[in-house]
């Protein structure tokens, strides 16, 4: 029994030293291709298990702190006797690379004369609002917006890829937020022995294969899209019963590059009563050119919100 035991150890060791090497040079590679695309730091190599900070601080999270690690402030706040508009998403609504008054949220406010509450997470998706107005960041969410009739989701290609997708880039040590589902619920990954393995940046580097392929697998259109709208109508649900009161939930697809399987997701969606909105049907300039697409960083400029913000404006007018 000892020998066996030993074996098993030995072998143990084995491997781990192997994951272990092949996580250096895995981190080499892919630190060397992130160092020609950032213009921010590149974490040292290290393993963390602990999720963003976001999940145990919420409320301070939004301070306007104007880099990518935290959100934004709320915008428009003096027309306080206007109701509140809520807008969720990733870098594209968060207006990375942007001051504060070139975001899609700032002239929205400013266009609309109405507070307007910037929920974006850089490099988030669907999970991150569920997160905040269902999960655990429930509380501090609707403490700060005690009112809404207007949520406005800004989706693009990405965002089917970071439900499956355990770190944004294989260099980072922060850990994306995701979740599983079963029993018709969303239910927070977050062991803390399977984030240590997710941690490897062999692990990592695997988990990005899988996401890339899974996604773009039409055998997975099925599934992607009716996760995707399930975040959307348990948000709705939850916003819905807070408040009271019916919320135009509106979903912008923001198709500068074409978001898969979106007329499946489209017809999901609608017929669930939500607004959906591609920035195809409402402008016919070319949204990855110079003008409106950042060329070295690929996020919208202040141009590209200056063309669509007065047009997804009026078009949710008239879904009314």
């Amino acid at each position: 029994m000892i020998k066996f035991i030993k074996i098993i150890l030995i072998n143990i060791f084995i491997f781990s030293l192997l994951i272990f090497i092949s996580d250096i040079f895995t981190y080499k590679y892919y630190a060397n291709i992130l160092k020609n695309k950032r213009n921010y730091g590149i974490d040292k190599f290290g393993y963390n298990i602990r999720l963003p900070i976001y999940t145990n601080d919420l409320k301070s999270f939004f301070n306007g702190r104007g880099n990518i690690y935290w959100g934004r402030k709320p915008d428009g706040l003096e027309y306080k006797n206007k109701i509140p508009i809520v807008v969720f998403g990733c870098s594209f609504a968060y207006g990375q690379y942007l001051n504060f008054n070139q975001t899609f949220s700032y002239k929205l406010a400013h266009l609309l004369k109405r507070p307007v509450y910037n929920r974006s997470i850089v490099g988030g998706g669907f999970q991150h609002m569920y997160f905040q107005t269902v999960d655990y960041g429930n509380k501090d969410y609707f403490n700060d917006i005690k009112d809404t009739d207007i949520v406005i989701y800004i989706m693009i290609n990405d965002h089917y890829r970071r439900t499956i997708l355990n770190y944004f880039n294989i260099p980072d040590k922060d850990i994306l937020l995701t979740y599983s589902y079963k029993n018709s619920k969303f239910k927070m990954n977050d062991n803390k022995f399977f984030n240590l393995l997710k941690s490897s940046y062999t692990f990592k580097s695997l988990n990005r294969i899988y996401a890339d392929n899974y996604v773009l697998n039409p055998n997975h259109a099925e599934i992607l899209t009716d996760t995707a709208v399930r975040y959307f109508e348990l948000t709705r649900n939850e916003l819905e019963k807070h408040y009271n009161k019916h919320i135009k939930f509106c979903i912008i697809l923001y198709e500068s590059w074409e978001i898969p399987h979106n007329k499946l997701l489209t017809k999901k969606l609608q017929d669930k009563g939500f607004i959906v909105i591609s920035t195809k049907d409402l402008t016919n300039e070319d949204l990855n050119s110079p003008k409106y697409m950042l060329q070295d960083n690929l996020h919208p400029t202040e141009a590209a919100w200056d063309l669509l913000t007065p047009l997804i404006a009026k078009k949710i007018k008239e879904e009314s």
